[in-house]
């Protein structure tokens, strides 16, 4: 029997994510929808609003879609990708929770509503290439929809804050970044918000213990991580505070901003607490990382 040499986590990145990024000669070909092309109201608050703007397409998949959240300005405003829970499993994009989407918006921040593959249609690690793939998308295109490609951050409750922490982590690891729709351009984000997010492994059940601990974002602690500001109930008997207060200590102590807020008497998904605060700290930090500027009165 001949020798082989150990698979290493890279390796196995095309093999776990079967839904298929396109092959880099592909993905390098392909271009944005024309902003101008795109279908576009204005809500009765003023905002401009985009649903279902494909970010992505993958070959023989159905295109990724998000919705947008446009804030009405003189100039570009800051964009935050809002990532759904539900366990991997299920979830919408649509109507972002507790009207986060609309407190940016008065804040002068966009939200942009990705959806991602879930594990029925493609394993960890596709669901964050997708991420990374909104990210590009936003830097891109955002220009063209009044976004401030400069300013962007992301945010996700449960699965999507899992996401959303991964993906503020390591922007330039080819293995968790991927090649999926708009390649060859940064993806990183300047700011983190995590509400009771999931921070343990995705593949607990694979037998190498290496692949085990690669897909857990405590593993990819640095001193490159975003400022993240993390969220979780006291009272959440689904996902423990310690996912939230345990990844804190460690991205503290590699030199990043991070910071741990509990939620008195809150359970999963904030149930038995009122929200509101939440909101609001969460827009006030992403106003203060993003440089944001508050809509006027007569908007």
């Amino acid at each position: 029997m001949t020798d082989r040499a150990p698979l290493t986590p890279a390796d196995l990145v095309g093999m776990l994510a079967t839904g298929a990024d396109l092959p880099r000669e592909l993905a390098t070909q392909q271009e944005p929808d024309a902003a101008s092309a795109l279908p576009a109201i204005v809500d009765a608050r003023g905002d401009r609003v985009l649903t279902d703007v494909a970010y992505a397409r993958l070959g023989g998949f159905r295109p990724l879609v998000l919705d947008l959240r446009v804030p009405p300005s003189a100039g570009p405003v800051p964009v935050v990708l809002y990532l759904h829970g539900g366990a991997f499993r299920w979830g919408s994009h649509h109507d972002p929770l507790f009207g986060i989407a609309e407190a940016l918006a008065d804040a002068g921040i966009a939200t942009a509503s990705a959806q991602y593959r879930l594990d029925g249609e493609a394993p960890f690690p596709a669901s964050l290439h997708d991420v990374h793939a909104a990210l590009r998308w936003l830097r891109v295109v955002g220009p063209e929809l009044g976004l401030d490609s400069d300013r962007i951050g992301v945010m996700g409750e449960s699965a999507g804050g899992f996401l959303a922490v991964f993906a503020g982590l390591r922007p330039h690891d080819p293995s968790l970044v991927g090649e999926v729709g708009l390649v060859g351009i940064e993806s990183r984000v300047d700011a983190v918000v995590g509400w009771y997010s999931y921070t343990g492994s995705v593949l607990e059940e694979h037998p190498d213990p290496d692949i085990v601990s690669w897909a857990s974002p405590r593993s990819h602690v640095g001193a490159q991580a975003a400022p993240m500001l993390l969220l979780h109930g006291d009272a959440d008997e689904q996902l423990s505070m310690t996912h939230s207060s345990d990844l804190v200590v460690a991205l503290t102590a590699a030199g990043v901003a991070a910071q741990f807020e509990v939620v008195p008497g809150a359970g999963h998904v904030f149930e038995g607490a009122d929200p509101a605060p939440v909101v609001a700290r969460t827009a006030e930090f992403f106003s203060d990382r993003l440089e944001a500027r508050p809509r006027s009165n007569g908007a």
